[in-house]
């Protein structure tokens, strides 16, 4: 984590950039972690990654930035979702997180999804802390379909499959219509995106998904630009 410093503007201190890392998938050190090395080592993960990362940053014409992989978390929210990745995307870096026997699709996957989030980034004259809920939602519902065109429902996040679409309706009356203007900054955002305390589980990305489903179909490079409120 220190080695990133340098990275992050501030250059805030490697225990917090640890714990940042923590919410969005990496790893404790554990017997299992060292197994996934040793596993993501053989299956030269790296290779695999630059090679689908320069295929798809020719094709989208997006910015070229570093990317890191760790072994994903074990426990916790992660278990409970029963991923076999995870990523976090800043718009000039990109971290992955892999687990023990990845399949090679499911990492295309999930670095189509975040990478979808850098080059959307790059395409909006909006700074993040200006980012409002709907913004988030509508940024990972399009990340996800754009998984879904290139490789399939089956390589879909298992959270899109949580609720119906009766449900979701409901959701958004309920839970999010009033709410979607709040800021990145306020508490209540990653609460509403994640569906924590008591509210739906995922409910934000799922609504999001929804949102961005219901919508007529773009090209890839339109999704980076277009506004998040057409989807409403």
């Amino acid at each position: 984590m220190e080695r990133l410093k340098s990275t992050f503007r501030n250059s805030i201190d490697g225990e917090v950039i640890y714990q940042h890392l923590l919410k969005h998938g990496m790893y404790s050190p554990n017997q299992r972690t060292k197994a996934t090395l040793e596993f993501l080592q053989d299956n030269d993960s790296w290779k695999k990654t630059q090679n689908l990362f320069t295929t798809y940053k020719k094709m989208w014409g997006g910015p070229d930035v570093p990317i890191y992989i760790f072994p994903l978390m074990s426990s916790g929210m992660w278990k409970k979702k029963n991923e076999t990745k995870s990523g976090l995307a800043f718009e000039d870096k990109l971290f992955l997180f892999y687990d023990l026997d990845i399949e090679d699709k499911e990492m295309e996957a999930v670095l189509i999804h975040e990478y979808h989030h850098i080059c959307r980034l790059h395409h909006l004259e909006k700074e993040q802390k200006e980012f409002t809920l709907l913004d988030t939602m509508i940024m990972e519902g399009l990340a996800e379909r754009t998984v879904e065109r290139y490789l399939g429902a089956k390589y879909l996040a298992r959270w899109t499959k949580l609720y119906q679409e009766d449900k979701l309706q409901g959701f958004w009356s309920k839970h999010l219509e009033g709410k979607h203007t709040i800021k990145r900054t306020d508490p209540l955002h990653d609460v509403l995106l994640l569906g924590q305390k008591e509210y739906p589980h995922m409910l934000g990305y799922c609504s999001g998904f929804y949102l961005v489903g219901k919508s007529e179909k773009r090209s890839v490079k339109k999704s980076f630009i277009v506004q998040s409120e057409e989807f409403l």
